[in-house]
């Protein structure tokens, strides 16, 4: 990481990339941030950081033509490399790094087959894992591994950090459990490569083929997926859980109402695939907190509740 007086404030991979003078004017910005989760940069239009669930607005501005000269140089000049996760809106660098991408889309055959213009480039920054998803584990053993848990929230929150932390606690330890992890995206993965976890990283795999994989030919008790909601996600986790596998996992939702309502969710509800769901919220930092790291809230909701609550409705899902 780069920038005066902050050790978390943009990745030396993205700074290289950009002009100057907004590189200048986003450090000078984040010196006044404990921690940046992402920085959004625009063509036209003043760059923002997102720093412990807040935004601010910072005086850098980049140019139409410097905006696609950044996307290249963090291509490292070949844009074709990515043209596959381009495709899907975001680029993944090393350590983790996910960059979303909005610009002007080239389709063939119904099919984005690039993107250029670009107006929007969201850089997503992955820190140390801090110390927190002990209650995810907790529920997660009180239910004997037999059943999974689907974390929600809104985007921002910090569901990944904590999925990450899960996922270190439950490999780690006299107690360690053969944990999988489906990293889609190339960012779940960050930080889990110790020696002493007992993880397999399925790094690029698309969710419904990593989940088989990890569920059959590798024989994970758990398995740790982000941001699932599609029908074969779906399909996926509860063929996973038909084989006896729970699986920890994050979707985006606002309430309990929200996540059941989608059909994919809501057919993994009435499987049983998931025990528990749980809304995570952020607790307010203290004036005087050290710790770079937010903790957080976990609103529990057991099957049994959402169920009774007729929070799906007849027929709703």
């Amino acid at each position: 990481m780069t920038g005066s007086n902050n050790s978390y404030s943009i990745p030396e991979q993205v700074a290289a990339a950009l002009p100057p003078r907004v590189r200048d004017d986003i450090l000078k910005a984040a010196q006044n941030c404990k921690m940046i989760e992402e920085v959004r940069l625009h063509s036209g239009r003043r760059a923002t950081l997102s720093a412990d669930g807040h935004n601010v607005l910072t005086p850098a501005v980049l140019t139409r033509s410097e905006a696609d000269e950044v996307l290249m140089r963090l291509c490292e000049n070949s844009v074709y490399a990515y043209r596959d996760t381009m495709a899907q809106g975001y680029i993944t660098l090393r350590d983790g790094v996910r960059v979303g991408i909005c610009g002007r889309a080239s389709v063939s055959g119904g099919k984005i087959a690039g993107v250029y213009d670009i107006s929007t480039l969201a850089v997503r920054i992955p820190h140390p894992i801090p110390d927190v998803g002990e209650e995810i584990c907790r529920l997660i053993d009180e239910m004997k591994y037999t059943r999974g848990v689907l974390i929600y929230s809104p985007p921002g929150v910090g569901k990944t950090t904590v999925l990450r932390a899960v996922a270190r606690r439950l490999a780690s330890g006299g107690n360690a459990r053969r944990v999988a992890v489906v990293d889609t995206r190339g960012e779940l993965g960050y930080s889990l490569d110790g020696s002493s976890l007992c993880i397999d990283l399925l790094s690029g795999y698309p969710k419904e083929i990593g989940i088989a994989i990890a569920a059959g030919s590798l024989g994970a008790e758990i398995i740790v997926c982000d941001e699932i909601g599609s029908r074969a996600d779906a399909e996926a986790i509860r063929s996973a859980h038909n084989c006896g596998v729970p699986l920890i996992a994050t979707a985006h939702a606002a309430s309990v109402r929200e996540l059941l309502g989608r059909s994919g969710i809501g057919l993994l509800h009435r499987s049983g695939s998931f025990g528990a769901y749980v809304g995570l919220k952020r607790k307010p930092r203290c004036p005087d907190e050290r710790s770079l790291f937010s903790d957080f809230e976990y609103d529990i909701c057991k099957w049994e509740d959402a169920d009774e609550s007729c929070l799906i409705g007849n027929g709703a899902v």
